[in-house]
């Protein structure tokens, strides 16, 4: 049976991914998307690997059995760092992982130091000293965990003085030592990339995977012929574990008008 016109989904610890999601919306305009925003237990972060893994898993499945995503997009750097390769073993549709851009930071560099910002357990990850160890030998990569940015985004304190203040801090250190170019390690930062540039200056550079992931996806929707073929807008929607009303505020701000749905039936995701 002809697949092409089922939808991609997405999958984050909240709505962070919508980073993403934005880049994915305009460059495939005519699919559908599921995004999943498991944001009754954000930040993933903080958690046990075995429960990122376990949860990850299960949510995944179901988009697949239920949800009939003909791929998934992790849009998640921590899901991606400790759960992806259980993941790719027991689905069967092409799985596209977010994962910090240390390859092309590591092209830009001239100072020859580079930083990323991610939360603890993306980089106590094997994932991330993986892609510093093939990518980075002859170059510094200063590691810093944003502990708690994350969730300070998620409930819509992006532009506030006290997620000023914070980066204020965990940057000041890296423009002293003479980073110039720093990697947004979590898909809810590029909502304070402007925040960041500002503190930092002109002369950093900051970079996000969203544009790679992007481009990833769109060649394996090709190479698997799953592109889909309606010439109508794709229709997009948010599955979340929280409060819809909660979701839908933040969404507003970021993205205008999408539709969400609590999925609490026996017929959808068992959150």
């Amino acid at each position: 049976m002809n697949n092409n016109n089922n939808p991609i989904g997405m999958i984050d610890s909240g709505l962070g991914g919508l980073s993403l999601f934005k880049h994915i919306r305009q460059a495939l305009p005519n699919e559908d998307i599921i995004y999943f925003a498991d944001s009754k237990y954000v930040p993933y972060g903080d958690r046990e690997s075995d429960w990122i893994v376990s949860r990850t898993t299960h949510l995944i499945s179901n988009l697949v059995a239920q949800g009939k995503c003909k791929a998934i997009v992790i849009a998640c750097n921590t899901m991606t760092a400790v759960a992806v390769e259980t993941i790719r073993a027991q689905i069967n549709v092409p799985l596209i992982a977010i994962e910090p851009a240390v390859k092309p930071a590591v092209a830009m560099t001239m100072s020859k130091h580079i930083a990323v910002l991610a939360t603890a357990t993306t980089v106590k990850g094997k994932n991330l000293k993986s892609l510093i160890e093939t990518y980075a030998q002859d170059i510094k990569v200063s590691l810093v965990p944003c502990i708690g940015l994350a969730e300070k985004i998620e409930t819509g304190k992006a532009h506030t003085a006290e997620v000023k203040d914070y980066l204020k801090n965990i940057l000041a250190p890296l423009v002293e030592q003479k980073v110039d170019t720093i990697i947004l390690g979590c898909t809810h930062y590029p909502f304070v990339s402007d925040t960041i540039q500002e503190i930092v200056g002109r002369d950093i550079q900051i970079i996000e995977p969203s544009e790679a992931v992007t481009a990833q996806l769109i060649r394996q929707l090709n190479q698997y012929h799953l592109s889909s073929e309606s010439p109508n807008e794709g229709n997009h929607i948010i599955w979340t574990s929280s409060d819809p009303l909660e979701v839908a505020d933040v969404t507003f701000s970021w993205l205008c008008c999408i539709n969400i749905q609590k999925l609490s039936s026996p017929q959808s995701i068992q959150i």
